[in-house]
């Protein structure tokens, strides 16, 4: 089977072109062709020499992915489905910005995937309900945005990788994704323009902040306490709150970017004055805001004792949460959800398309 070439290291490929006679500055021809012009096939790159575009035809694939599904809600978000070489399903959703004084659209997100389903299996997410399929590879990950700005015939401004899966788990691949997106050579994004979503691995999040062009962190917290992030996060009895926020410190330390705190209020569980107190204080260790972000609800699949208990807060419960964190000097941004018409919320429309433990529920 092929390897696609999206996957093979820089000092790999230049060993490649040595062993083939080819000058050294043949390894960067291929890969801004690649990564930076987006060529699709090999026979695109006009200025190789005809028995090198052979040769890497005869060893090597260029693409990995394939748009399954498109669907796009009413509040101008599309969700993209995509099917792997091996049969398994991802998912991406483009959400674009609008200027608050114009129809203009401000900025263009993309929210990619690292892996095919999760293994982390909090309990508030559809994706963790799938089950851990596998890491996407370097190839996967970057030709979700590539795919998608050919589609729409459009230039993103943003990345976040906040799709299926955990990225810190998938550790090396994901790194080695963000170094080709942050690459000046290949003009893609400033690493100001990508976040990293994490439900917390505390030894990778150190990690991470000693890569070469480290982006903006967020960490999905949504409980305040040990006792509740155990039973319903279980990364957190590998990396409690107490390292998790050491790890925080050290990443701003290292890279001056301030930290976001993505928070769903579930009604009755994590929206008391004693939460408020608690997340006050996480959030004033390091320069930070907190996302409120409303629960998706997933009541449509298999449920746990657990999941059941996980209730939608309303909008004026969300409100005075934020009104509260407000009055203590934290920046609090409440965020909508986007693409509710089309199953945009992570892993909802892959567990529609695999027909998993689907519920139908009834029309009141």
């Amino acid at each position: 089977m092929k390897k696609n070439i999206k996957n093979v290291e820089l000092e790999d490929l230049q060993n490649i072109m040595v062993s083939l006679n080819q000058p050294a500055y043949r390894t960067e021809q291929i890969r801004q062709a690649i990564f930076k012009f987006k060529r699709t096939s090999f026979a695109q790159i006009s200025n190789l020499p005809k028995n090198l575009k052979d040769y890497l035809e005869e060893q090597f694939e260029i693409t990995s992915l394939q748009i399954k599904t498109v669907r796009k809600s009413l509040d101008g978000s599309i969700k993209f489905l995509f099917s792997l070489e091996d049969g398994n399903l991802i998912e991406s959703v483009y959400m674009p910005w609008y200027d608050d004084t114009s129809e203009s659209i401000e900025r263009e997100t993309l929210c990619i995937s690292s892996m095919s389903g999760c293994s982390v299996g909090c309990e508030f997410c559809a994706t963790g309900k799938l089950g851990f399929k596998r890491n996407l590879q370097v190839s996967e990950i970057l030709e979700q945005i590539f795919l998608v700005e050919q589609h729409l015939n459009t230039k993103l401004t943003n990345i976040v990788f906040m799709g299926m899966g955990e990225p810190l788990l998938n550790y090396n691949n994901v790194v080695q994704a963000i170094e080709i997106l942050t690459d000046p050579n290949y003009e893609l994004f400033s690493r100001k323009k990508i976040t990293l979503s994490t439900a917390g691995v505390a030894n990778k999040i150190k990690q991470l902040a000693t890569t070469n062009r480290p982006v903006k962190l967020a960490i999905s917290l949504h409980f305040t306490t040990n006792i509740l992030r155990n039973q319903i996060m279980p990364i957190n009895l590998s990396s409690p709150l107490e390292d998790l926020m050491d790890a925080v410190e050290i990443y701003y330390k290292s890279t001056k970017m301030p930290i976001t705190y993505e928070y769903i209020l579930f009604a009755g569980l994590n929206d008391t004055d004693e939460d408020v107190k608690r997340l006050v204080k996480i959030a004033r260790r390091v320069p930070s805001r907190v996302n409120i972000i409303p629960f998706n609800d997933i009541s449509f699949i298999r449920q746990t004792n657990l999941s059941k208990d996980l209730k939608i807060a309303t909008k004026e419960q969300i409100k005075n949460f934020s009104d509260k964190l407000k009055e203590n000097g934290i920046v609090s941004i409440t965020r909508d959800s986007f693409g509710s018409d089309i199953e945009a919320a992570c892993g909802q429309l892959t567990l529609s398309e695999t027909k998993m433990s689907v519920k139908i529920k009834p029309i009141n």
